[in-house]
């Protein structure tokens, strides 16, 4: 399904959350009021028929496939000429007032239209007490005329205009085209936005995240209209000159195509791994003009217009200009920064490469990037037009649907990008249709960018590490060489760079780069060859001595990086043949924890072929369940339709001894919808048990070779004990539901517990300190 617009809203915790939507300020003219002995005049606002609403939101909500509303809109033309009260002030200025109540509504917002304000005059909106300001909005805050206003909780809401003493003949104009009534609880408001993702979404703060900071900062939230909205990232073009270009989804324009109301917020995070206990605060800014957009790659490109500094996002947004690639070649591995349900930004991982596919219904050949997340991670409602960024952090393209959620993270839940290579520049398209007249302006034919920030202070010597790749998820390989991107963001040509690595806290290691990059320009550095150890690996980069001379900016001199590897365990050999209908087909290997260490889906059919998947990996000695599954429920059964002469089968097989651990032939291609099998590598002799355990307790653990043993598994039994790399410790037989067993042999480690009976196996990990 496509990820749609969804409606938000903003749970306003405290004055702090939303403080920073204009340039700060602070009205006075209700305190004029109030001295003067004078009424704000009120618009009233009635109840809309919230039960026909909520009737509505119940089948919208129940689909989640729709808008998420909060409010009704009242559509209007108030004005500071035939509404509300001007009053003269003592500077010889003066400030208009008007106050509007919306009869039991739990938040108002407000859309301006044909608004003007003049150099000096402010224009503010705040609750009757005071506690809620927004503001103050100067003209640089309009375009077109237009303003969207975040939402204020209550129902009663104060608009002022301040104008200035010189501009006492010279009032500009302020007008409401739109008051939205918000009829659904804060409760309600709050579960839906912030805290309302699915528990898999990793907060983009988080260990995995940490890397990615400056791909964190181009991420925004893009709200439609205050009624709707997605994700999106701020992107870079040929001349590094900080274009307020936004790249998000053409199908997120579908619900509002008017720009210059459109709001983009900065900055909304958790500061760490967890969600705090109320929503945190953010940066925003209103207003854009349409680039660009095209519906067989679902791009859109817009630029910011309102709120800017010096042509471009202010510094307290904290912007960063992602690069972009328009690359053919898919990418090892890929990351996504985004906001699942409207929620604080998370970040979704794919450590494997994208397919290339023609996905969403699309009319054009292989116009999207098919990803599938690893790490436990997903998208969700709402993450539409997210980007996708290549593993040296590059944006390839922008979310455009799919069906991945929390519910199927690596069990086939998959998503397609439209990829900035079919969106670059299309046959027969222009400056409306197509990203290369934006993105590359002085027709450089550059294939890629890196990225640019345009608070980072020029000096002479300043170089950047960028990205560290060259490592695979469960490597097989004893060792490989390290890739790190550098960067030179100095004024002066970079010619020489000391490169320092540490491996696994081995000794400090150092490499000598020479070479000629201009201010911007990248280059990527092949590392000697590395050891790869079974187990967890880390790799820890810092760089120095640009040109021979101290880095006057050091916060970009480092990277560090950690993944997994068994060099010491077992290849595995993985062929599935798919039949017509690949885009049907999934699987995954789960370990007895039920971890989820290898997964895939298969690409896009659309002919009389039989797909198939090839792939190898390793994984560490030990038990292990394959599960092969078909979303229609007909397996890979193809050959029963009229257009398709194919059946499929897979096989699973230990490369050193061509052993089979699981097969599906021809004469099995109907599975339905899943199909499973359990297999052991290593020294473990194959079983055909489910590894059930839930029944089987080991305490303590870890432990330091001495430990109890509880299973549920009445009579005799077979207990075994292999440490991990297969090697058969413990081997005897007992008939006891509880025993122990003390063994000062037993080496520091991970070992594997198995209890076999005549009806199933237990299996549980158990580590000796």
């Amino acid at each position: 399904m496509m990820k749609y617009l969804i409606v938000i809203f903003f749970c306003l915790i405290g004055v702090s959350a939303f403080e920073q939507q204009g340039d700060g300020g602070t009205p006075m003219g209700i305190n004029q009021t109030q001295k003067m002995g004078l009424d704000i005049p009120i618009v009233y606002f009635g109840i809309p028929n919230i039960a026909a609403l909520r009737a509505e939101d119940k089948i919208n909500d129940s689909l989640n496939i729709g808008p998420w509303r909060f409010g009704y809109n009242y559509e209007t033309d108030l004005n500071c000429f035939d509404n509300g009260i001007w009053i003269n002030r003592k500077d010889g200025g003066k400030t208009w007032l008007l106050q509007i109540e919306a009869k039991k509504a739990k938040t108002i917002n407000l859309t301006f239209s044909n608004s003007n304000i003049p150099k000096g005059n402010e224009l503010y909106i705040y609750n009757p007490d005071k506690t809620f300001i927004l503001g103050k909005f100067t003209q640089k805050h309009l375009y077109k005329g237009e303003l969207g206003a975040e939402l204020v909780l209550g129902h009663s809401i104060i608009v002022e205009y301040d104008v200035a003493p010189e501009n006492y003949n010279n009032i500009g104009n302020i007008e409401i085209s739109r008051v939205t009534y918000g009829y659904r609880t804060e409760k309600e408001m709050h579960e839906r936005v912030f805290g309302s993702s699915e528990v898999c979404e990793m907060n983009v703060n988080c260990p995995d995240g940490a890397p990615y900071v400056q791909q964190r900062n181009s991420a925004v939230m893009l709200v439609v209209g205050s009624s709707g909205f997605c994700s999106g990232a701020l992107i870079n073009n040929s001349n590094y000159d900080g274009k307020p270009y936004v790249l998000t989804a053409n199908h997120c324009t579908a619900m509002q195509h008017n720009y210059a109301s459109w709001i983009f917020r900065f900055k909304w995070q958790a500061p760490g791994c967890t969600n705090p206990s109320t929503t945190p605060p953010f940066e925003s800014i209103s207003g854009a003009v349409l680039r660009a957009k095209r519906t067989p790659s679902d791009f859109c490109l817009v630029e910011i217009a309102g709120g800017l500094t010096n042509g471009t996002v202010p510094q307290n947004c904290s912007p960063y200009f992602a690069g972009w690639n328009r690359s053919n070649t898919p990418p090892p591995s890929t990351y996504c920064i985004h906001h699942p349900k409207g929620d604080i930004t998370k970040i979704s991982f794919d450590d494997d490469p994208p397919v290339i596919s023609q996905g969403m219904g699309s009319t054009e050949t292989n116009s999207t990037w098919k990803v599938t997340w690893d790490r436990n991670t997903a998208t969700e409602i709402g993450s539409s037009g997210s980007p996708l960024f290549n593993n040296i952090g590059q944006i390839i393209g922008q979310l455009w649907g799919g069906s991945s959620d929390c519910n199927n993270t690596g069990n086939g839940g998959h998503d397609y990008y439209g990829r900035i290579h079919n969106s670059w520049n299309p046959i027969g398209s222009d400056s409306t249709n197509q990203l290369e007249y934006w993105l590359d302006p002085n027709n450089s034919g550059t294939a890629s960018t890196t990225g640019y920030d345009p608070y980072n202070i020029m000096v002479n010597y300043n170089a950047a590490v960028i990205n560290v790749y060259g490592f695979r998820k469960n490597d097989c390989r004893s060792s490989f060489s390290p890739a790190v991107v550098i960067q030179n963001r100095g004024n002066q040509t970079l010619t020489t760079l000391t490169i320092n690595y540490t491996y696994n806290g081995q000794t400090n290691q150092t490499y000598y780069w020479t070479g000629s990059l201009t201010t911007y320009q990248s280059d990527t550095v092949l590392l000697p060859s590395i050891l790869n150890i079974d187990g967890n690996n880390s790799i820890q980069i810092a760089i120095s001595n640009p040109n021979g001379q101290p880095d006057e900016m050091t916060s970009n001199d480092n990277f560090n990086v950690s993944y997994v590897s068994a060099p010491s365990g077992v290849k595995l050999a993985f062929t599935f043949f798919m039949g017509c209908y690949p885009d049907e087909n999934s699987w995954e290997i789960l370990d007895e924890n039920n971890n989820v260490v290898y997964s895939g889906v298969g690409s896009t059919g659309g002919g009389n072929s039989n797909y198939y998947k090839k792939d190898t990996f390793c994984l560490p000695a030990g038990c292990y369940r394959l599960v092969i599954k078909d979303s229609y429920g007909d397996g890979v059964h193809s050959s029963v339709y009229t257009d398709c002469s194919y059946d499929g089968s897979m096989t699973l097989i230990s490369v050193s001894n061509n052993d089979t651990l699981a097969a599906l032939p021809v004469s099995q291609a109907d599975f339905k919808y899943e199909k499973q099998y359990s297999f052991c590598i290593g020294d473990y002799d194959s079983v055909i048990y489910y590894s059930d355990v839930k029944g089987l307790k080991v305490y303590p653990n870890p432990n330091n070779g001495a430990f109890t043993v509880v299973s549920d598994a009445p009579g005799e039994k077979q207990v075994l004990l292999y440490s991990v790399i297969g090697q058969k410790v413990l081997d005897f037989k007992t008939d006891y539901m509880k025993f122990k067993i003390s063994s000062k042999k037993l080496a520091a480690g991970v070992y594997h517990l198995i209890l076999l009976t005549n009806k199933k196996k237990l299996v549980r990990k158990i580590v000796v300190k």
